[in-house]
């Protein structure tokens, strides 16, 4: 006998909702155990390329895209495929969407000797206005990754003091800095090697950093004073070498050697999954909620995706899985098996 989906529904319903759930997520391409099922290299189109040394991205709802560079501030791209840089070029890193169109901007001076504030860039005027330059008492100098919250706040990565060629350091100086509404600057996280991407999960219960020199991925609990101490939730992306530079980390790729461990940006879908950019490996994997890591998709040759660094969804339903690709200046799009997690700037719409 053939059924019909809603009487095959019906009868799982009858053997229990755990079967019902688990058919409805391999439906959706999704294993409720595995994670999102493994996406073949051809499904990435490439939108961009030649971008000089792209860094962050973000998407709209209406298919906008925006990438971070070293020619402008930000890279604008329309769903038709128009291109427009916006802002001065200042060592752009990661980026986020306001949502009243401005784009987050997390400035790495360090990389070229110069400070490493949090901006504001307003496209309507390219005009730059600094959020942050220090925290502390100190000059900022390695802003790495924005994130917005519901409660008002910008919570901003800071990745290090000094040698940001020192991949596996094992100097704990990272930490991450809230500004508020007024503009006052707090840290609220520290005690991390290499402070890297960082997001919130649905409920934002729980801040999520990038550690990419220990090769994990820590949550800080939100308490009523702050956020509690460093808790590892995810790791197995890898190997990782203590104080490894990047000259010894580029030999080994030269070698054919692309076993890495080092998470990069992080990004949460809708079912919980946080996906991760395992730049020197060309992997984007995703850490299920029962903390398995699973590999989505995977470009051991560079082909396509060369040091992928940061992902972000968009589009229409967000199902849109946007890679951008450091290394040869792609930026890419694939069909994502599950929506992401809207943020801020994403929160109204279909």
């Amino acid at each position: 006998m053939v059924m019909s989906f809603p009487a095959r529904r019906d009868m799982l319903k009858m053997l229990g909702g755990t079967a019902v759930g688990s058919f409805a997520a391999r439906v959706e391409g999704v294993s409720a155990h595995r994670g999102p099922t493994p996406l073949p290299l051809d499904s990435l189109a490439v939108l961009a390329s030649g971008l000089n040394t792209p860094e962050g991205i973000a998407g709209d709802r209406d298919g906008t895209i925006y990438v971070s560079n070293q020619d402008s501030t930000c890279l604008v791209i329309r769903r038709g495929g128009t291109q427009r840089h916006s802002g001065p070029a200042m060592a752009a890193n990661g980026i986020a969407p306001d949502g009243r169109g401005g784009i987050i901007t997390a400035v790495f001076g360090l990389l070229h000797g110069g400070p490493g504030p949090l901006l504001r860039l307003d496209l309507a005027t390219d005009a730059v206005t600094v959020l942050a330059e220090s925290a502390e008492g100190r000059t900022l100098r390695a802003s790495n990754f924005p994130v917005l919250s519901r409660d008002g706040g910008i919570y901003c990565s800071h990745s290090t003091w000094a040698n940001p060629g020192n991949i596996g350091t094992s100097d704990a100086a990272g930490f991450v800095y809230r500004v508020d509404q007024t503009g006052a600057v707090n840290v609220v996280a520290r005690g991390i090697r290499g402070a890297n991407g960082c997001c919130f999960d649905a409920g934002e219960r729980h801040l999520y950093v990038a550690q990419t020199a220990a090769g994990n991925i820590l949550r800080f609990r939100r308490t009523a004073s702050g956020f509690g101490p460093a808790e590892i939730y995810a790791t197995g992306f890898g190997r990782v070498v203590e104080d490894e530079g990047i000259a010894a980390i580029r030999a080994r790729i030269a070698a054919g050697d692309r076993d890495f461990g080092y998470p990069d940006g992080i990004a949460f879908d809708q079912r919980g999954n946080l996906w991760v950019t395992l730049p020197f490996a060309n992997k984007v994997v995703a850490v299920t909620p029962r903390r398995q890591v699973t590999i989505v998709v995977s470009d051991p040759d560079g082909r396509i995706m060369d040091m992928p660094t940061n992902i972000a969804w968009g589009g229409a339903g967000l199902r849109d899985l946007l890679v951008v690709s450091r290394r040869n200046g792609n930026v890419l799009r694939m069909r994502s098996p599950v929506p992401g997690l809207p943020l801020m700037h994403q929160r109204h719409g279909g």
